[in-house]
């Protein structure tokens, strides 16, 4: 198991002792399609919980495939939920972002193709165009994407929360996660209200 793996692993067994519900809001592998599983069935297990719900983001969109009912998969891109008294749409982000017309015309007619294909194509094959999408980040996140701040408004909703950009920013209306992976930093949303989590806090708390 690599460190990042045995890190994530180590913090999701913590948050199903302590929180209510869990979101993994996309991007969770680097690039996923069916035939990993075996090679990843540790983190699977992990995220076989009632608390665990999990939307797909542009580098895993192919979890659809995998069928796993023990996952508990969010099967739409955007998803509206209430957390005390407040209505939040949570989305991995590659649905809400700006001006970004080549990655829109890869997700309306790229991704069926490629998540038939996905089906049928030797495993062979598919982890080699994984690790050059992988590579070649930009045609799977564009790398000068952006969210308008006022999109709840427009989605018509108090706040949406997102990742997808991979960096951090908190107003009302929008809230863009940090990588996990790259600060080990999440957001909780409770009674106080929301907030991105001090790793070293979490820690000495539970």
């Amino acid at each position: 198991m690599g460190d990042d793996a045995l890190r994530f692993v180590s913090w999701l067994e913590q948050m199903k002792e302590t929180a209510s519900h869990i979101y993994i809001l996309g991007d969770l592998f680097d690039y996923f399609y069916t035939g990993l599983e075996p090679r990843i069935q540790y983190i699977l297990s992990a995220l076989q919980s009632p608390r665990i719900h999990l939307i797909v983001g542009n580098r895993d969109f192919l979890l659809k495939n995998m069928g796993r009912s023990s996952i508990n998969l969010i099967r739409f891109e955007e998803q509206i939920i209430s957390l005390y008294g407040r209505n939040v749409l949570i989305a991995h982000g590659h649905t809400l972002t700006d001006a970004d017309r080549g990655f829109r015309l890869l997700h309306r007619y790229g991704w069926p193709v490629l998540a038939r294909a996905d089906r049928w194509l030797p495993a062979g094959f598919k982890d080699r165009c994984a690790r050059f999408l992988v590579k070649s980040s930009a045609a799977i996140r564009p790398p000068h994407a952006s969210i308008d701040m006022g999109i709840a408004q427009s989605k018509g909703v108090h706040t949406v929360i997102c990742g997808h950009l991979h960096r951090a920013a908190m107003s009302d209306q929008l809230i863009v996660l940090p990588a996990f992976f790259d600060t080990g930093n999440w957001l909780i949303w409770d009674a106080h209200g929301p907030r991105f989590a001090d790793p070293s806090i979490e820690t000495k708390r539970s």
